[in-house]
């Protein structure tokens, strides 16, 4: 039997994924590791991490699932999207890798923002000038390390990182690229117009492609490390959310995928690049190179009901305290939860944001807080569908995969706030799944990514909205609204008062 590989390296731990080439899924393997918050709304990652992450978890994979390093044809890598690498000419990185969450480069996009307003650059390259983005990190690492932007030969995406480590090439499909705020969205190619107005040389970004596309096979050392064969093949691959889209099969219209991981991105897929006239939504490209993906790429979710456990519930499981919030009635009787820990991509995207709990009482126990959180990231995933449905698309179902998909309770809370009926694919965690597929269709084992997304692609569970919860979120969630817009004056003060 011939097997392919997906592996998803994601923020908090890498997964890897076996499928045979029939599509049959194999075994599974995981891999943690932890992230680096330097100062307040920084976030790093050693590139170690990764990759020793990576070894460990392939060795694991291979050798429970029995499977044979000679019958494995290829692997794919998903990895988390709005990172940068510097490395240098003989390919070793510079500085630890800025990851998606970090918000450091504020100062960089207000530079930019002088020469090329918000709506020029929304149009050229379908996102907004913020920090999480790429090109804001390089031009910070420019500007407070020109040392290291002097010796970098190549800035590099966490994935084109990983790529170029297991083969010595450079790649970077059309998605990865298009959270870069350097790639023009409508003809995905580089842009020299965003090139210019950070002053990066677009020679030092890797080289464009699809992400089935043959990056390379393994390098004889890497090979040996991972215990594969050096005639695996890898292919380009493609940012974590796009691959996750990929596995749950966000690939058609009507589907809204939600990721509800460490973030949770918001999309659907599109066979034109549609504009969301608020900003809300960005508009990325899809993995499949014929589409586009609309999405808002992710508000920190999972990752605030992590912080909420580990600092104040003696790390109980999740499904602990899942049963504690089911306790609580719909709305978290008036108590209301924000977001925005590492500040808002919703209701609008607003860096000087902060977690907020608003309106508790001596009447609220520890259960209302956590239906509130999770009543929270509901509300925000409300606000990104409302915009999509705003740019033009028709939508029919919400499709909850990542960890937070586990949840029973998240899930019908998702359903009650958004209206939509919520679908809960076989497999969970996607964006491994999702990477696989590129493999299979990268050495032509199916044909199209729509043709293995079809076939293999199962939904298990239909979860449709209570009709007397949904009339109580419509008011709850206007008073979530109402919340974030009074604070907005509140962030703003705070974060001129911190500055200074």
């Amino acid at each position: 039997m011939d097997y392919v590989i997906g592996c998803d390296i994601g923020s908090q731990g890498t997964k890897v994924t076996l499928l045979s080439t029939t599509g049959q899924l194999i075994g599974e393997a995981y891999e943690g590791y932890p992230i680096d918050y330097p100062h307040p709304l920084w976030a790093e990652q050693p590139v170690d991490f990764w990759l020793n992450a990576l070894v460990l978890s392939l060795r694991r994979l291979l050798s429970e699932s029995g499977a044979a390093a000679r019958n494995v044809r290829a692997l794919s890598i998903a990895a988390q999207v709005d990172g940068v690498i510097p490395i240098d000419m003989n390919g070793q990185p510079l500085h630890s890798a800025i990851i998606w969450m970090d918000r450091r480069a504020g100062a960089q996009c207000e530079h930019v923002r002088q020469s090329l307003n918000d709506e020029q650059i929304f149009q050229l390259t379908g996102l907004n000038l913020d920090p999480s983005h790429v090109a804001p990190k390089i031009r910070w690492l420019a500007d407070q390390q020109p040392a290291v932007y002097e010796r970098t030969a190549h800035f590099l995406l966490p994935g084109s990182y990983i790529g170029y480590v297991l083969t010595g090439e450079l790649g970077v499909d059309y998605s990865n690229a298009s959270s870069t705020l350097l790639l023009d969205v409508k003809t995905k190619a580089w842009s020299t117009v965003m090139g210019n107005a950070f002053d990066i040389d677009l020679n030092k970004l890797a080289p464009l492609g699809a992400a089935t596309a043959t990056l390379g096979k393994l390098r004889p050392n890497m090979a040996e490390k991972l215990g594969l064969s050096i005639d695996t093949l890898v292919t380009v691959g493609c940012g974590d959310e796009h691959a996750a889209c990929l596995g749950a099969g966000v690939i058609k219209p009507g589907i809204v995928g939600d990721i509800a991981g460490t973030a949770e991105p918001v999309c659907t897929a599109s066979s034109e690049p549609a504009f969301d006239p608020t900003r809300l939504v960005e508009t990325h490209c899809h993995a499949d190179p014929e589409l586009w993906l609309l999405e808002n790429p992710g508000f920190v979710s999972g990752g605030n009901y992590r912080w909420f456990r580990d600092q104040f519930t003696e790390n109980k499981t999740y499904a602990v305290l899942d049963s504690e919030a089911a306790h609580v009635a719909p709305g978290a009787d008036g108590l209301t939860f924000l977001p925005s820990l590492m500040g808002a991509l919703a209701p609008t995207w607003n860096d000087t944001a902060r977690g907020t709990y608003a309106g508790f009482t001596l009447a609220h126990t520890r259960g209302h807080f956590i239906r509130a959180l999770l009543e929270g990231s509901a509300y925000a995933v409300r606000d990104i569908i409302t915009q999509m449905q705003v740019a033009g698309i028709e939508l029919c179902e919400l499709r909850v995969m990542s960890g937070g998909a586990k949840s029973k309770l998240w899930n019908q809370i998702k359903a009650d706030v958004t209206g939509l009926q919520v679908n809960v694919p076989e497999i969970t965690e996607t964006t491994a799944l999702g990477a696989a597929f590129l493999a299979l269709v990268g050495i032509g084992a199916y044909s199209t990514l729509t043709e293995v997304s079809d076939q293999l692609v199962k939904i298990r569970e239909h979860i449709e909205p209570n009709p007397a919860s949904t009339t109580i979120y419509a008011e709850a969630y206007e008073q979530y609204r109402q919340t974030y817009f009074a604070m907005m004056p509140v962030f703003e003060r705070a974060a001129k008062a911190n500055s200074q």
